[in-house]
């Protein structure tokens, strides 16, 4: 009887081993199959007003190489927030300058992006948290700082710029260098 049971018992546990992948790779497909949806976003008249008049007589002659003027607009008015950027770097693994563009180019083509504007809530704000993060960008922190930031304090992007600007009012040394330039230099 023992020789009997020892069979059918290793032969369950395969068999429930087998299944409970076959449940992961389902389930893997599912979230690869979302994560990939098919989302064409054009962009929202509201927004391309208020980007023309907060980009007036902006200077769009030192952007990078690859990385256009109209995939900036593009991206900026189809409704993406600062939380969707980092979204699209982390799932692109790829920095913030190049998500842009590629997601950029993706609304000026009419392609198909991960997942639609907006996604990525942006949390709701304190004045002191709003003017800590003005002051860190002012100081000329990048996007690739507040990533450096962010995996240095293990926290996420915003409140890594609301800490790291508040360290900035206060008179303190954040421990990166600010790789951009600062406001009004």
């Amino acid at each position: 009887m023992t020789s009997t049971t020892r069979p059918t018992r290793s032969r369950s546990v395969r068999l429930l081993t087998i299944g409970v992948a076959a449940s992961g790779l389902c389930l893997a497909g599912a979230g690869l199959a979302a994560a990939t949806g098919a989302f064409t976003v054009e962009p929202r008249p509201e927004l391309v007003a208020e980007f023309d008049a907060a980009n007036e007589g902006t200077d769009f002659s030192e952007m990078p190489a690859d990385y256009t003027e109209e995939q900036y607009r593009a991206f900026w008015t189809s409704g993406y927030t600062a939380e969707d950027l980092v979204a699209l770097e982390e799932l692109w693994s790829v920095d913030e300058t190049e998500a842009k563009a590629r997601a950029g180019q993706a609304v000026l083509d009419g392609a198909a992006l991960p997942f639609a504007p907006g996604t990525h809530a942006t949390p709701e704000l304190s004045p002191d948290a709003l003017a800590a993060i003005d002051a860190f960008f002012a100081a000329g922190y990048t996007g690739e700082d507040v990533a450096e930031l962010a995996d240095l304090w293990s926290t996420d992007t915003v409140e890594t710029k609301a800490r790291a600007g508040q360290l900035l009012i206060d008179g303190q040394t954040v421990p990166v260098a600010p790789s951009g330039i600062p406001a009004g230099a």
